[in-house]
């Protein structure tokens, strides 16, 4: 079996996105809009507008170290924006969107969206969409209350009633609970890493139907709930060597087998569903708004990456392995030459493990 250990840090290295505290741009882009905000505020408030005061954090993938550099170039920064107020006093939640959206107008050449569960803000870099920043509004059911919980705006513009509320949620509590999963070190860089891998799979793999793509908050999710760490330390000499493909494929091979049957389609084909509840408020299936026919090629591509990662764990040679690997994660995966594995091909290769 050949050893790519060292391959799949690097692939790792090549797709990456550092969090906001270590990405000079993401805090850029992020500090520019809500300074905006601020301005603007103060100057409606001025005008004898009344509007809540505002905090705000980070949240999604950058925040959790779940990022990875997007394929098509055109960035996804996600904040959250705390509003301190009952959402009670906003009984249509759009009405503060738009005042938001609102206050943006403007800011970038493109403009802003106003999108079911954020504002969308977008940024040209050299005539091209290059990144857009999603802010997530939200209030408190009671904001004087000790236990206060915190509530989402849903809704477009212009949104009927059906379509439009106040969701409570927990992103803070979402991103802890990602980041307590695995208290040792090196299980939580193992776990980020094959979860980073996964996402760029998706990506990969859905090119052609990407609004039929499984997220990646259900991947990150699931994998929180149901991935094992694969890793061995020596206690003598403070090493540990990692596995991450043994890993991953252990994990996606798990993942398909927690996918039920719902049916069958006009062609009498079975129909397949998988279910990863979020482990905080709203607690709801992550992947409910995916119809049947799309969890179902979600697995079946799952499928064939489970097959895909037998055959290179079969490989003897490191180079069709990582070739092997290209086939599924994309060209950013490296693959040796053949000189630098140090061994005729055909042979397996051993690259001592990674020391953390």
């Amino acid at each position: 079996m050949a050893k790519i250990q060292t391959q799949i840090e690097q692939f790792d290295s090549n797709i990456r996105l550092k969090r906001f505290d270590e990405n000079k741009m993401l805090r850029e882009k992020r500090d520019a809009i809500l300074n905006r905000l601020r301005e603007k505020f103060a100057a409606l408030r001025k005008e004898g507008k009344e509007i809540p005061s505002f905090d705000t954090f980070n949240q999604g993938s950058y925040q959790m170290g779940t990022g990875i550099q997007p394929a098509d170039g055109d960035y996804d920064i996600d904040v959250g924006v705390r509003f301190n107020c009952a959402s009670t006093k906003y009984p249509n939640p759009v009405t503060l969107k738009i005042t938001v959206a609102d206050a943006l107008e403007g800011h970038t050449e493109i403009g802003t969206d106003i999108r079911r569960s954020c504002v969308t803000v977008y940024y040209k870099l050299n005539g091209e969409q290059a990144y857009h920043v999603d802010l997530a509004v939200y209030t408190y059911d009671n904001p004087e209350s000790p236990g206060r919980k915190l509530f989402l705006a849903k809704g477009k513009r212009n949104a009927a009633e059906k379509d439009r509320s106040w969701e409570e949620s927990d992103p803070i509590g979402l991103g802890t609970w990602i980041e307590n999963r695995f208290p040792v070190a090196e299980e939580e860089q193992q776990f980020l890493r094959v979860v980073r891998a996964l996402k760029r799979w998706k990506t990969e793999k859905f090119k052609k139907d990407g609004n039929n793509a499984p997220s990646g908050i259900g991947l990150t999710v699931a994998a929180g709930m149901w991935f094992s760490p694969l890793l061995t330390r020596d206690e003598f000499s403070k090493k540990t060597t990692f596995d991450d493909l043994g890993a991953m494929r252990s994990f996606v091979a798990l993942l398909i087998n927690k996918f039920h049957t719902v049916g069958s389609n006009e062609d009498g084909a079975a129909l397949y569903r998988l279910s990863v509840n979020i482990p905080v408020a709203p607690g709801k299936d992550i992947f409910t708004r995916m119809t049947d026919g799309q969890m179902t090629t979600f697995r079946e591509r799952l499928i064939q990456l489970r097959d895909r990662l037998d055959e290179v764990a079969k490989e003897a040679d490191p180079v069709d392995a990582c070739k092997l690997m290209r086939k599924e994660f994309g060209e950013e995966f490296p693959v040796p030459d053949k000189d630098e594995t140090g061994q005729p091909r055909g042979r397996a290769i051993s690259t001592g493990g990674t020391s953390a």
